[in-house]
């Protein structure tokens, strides 16, 4: 991740932020609206949102993205392995925050 071109870093970033915004959407739409049947079940609602929500992460790493919080976790062990410089880390860890966040 470290290596690769700003461009194709903020790319990645930036449609895993869409993804995360899409999920995040779609569960308060659908967990949102189911009305009577929460009030029936009181987990239900909790339930379908928990359900939802992760179809995100299965749409981020499906496509490639990148997530800031998978850049924390990678880039640094390319460091400490020699692979990477402070400066690709901290390149990688401000453009995917950037791409993520717009």
């Amino acid at each position: 991740n470290s290596q690769k071109p700003i461009m194709k870093i903020f790319h990645q970033s930036f449609v895993s932020g869409c993804y995360v915004g899409f999920a995040g959407l779609l569960s308060l739409s659908i967990a949102g609206n189911i009305g009577p049947a929460a009030a029936a079940a009181p987990g239900l609602q909790k339930m379908v949102f928990g359900a939802l929500f992760p179809v995100n992460l299965l749409l981020i790493l499906l496509s490639g993205g990148q997530l800031f919080t998978g850049n924390t976790a990678t880039v640094p062990m390319a460091v400490l392995e020699g692979k990477a410089t402070m400066g690709d880390l901290a390149r990688s860890w401000t453009v995917s925050i950037l791409g993520n966040i717009l």
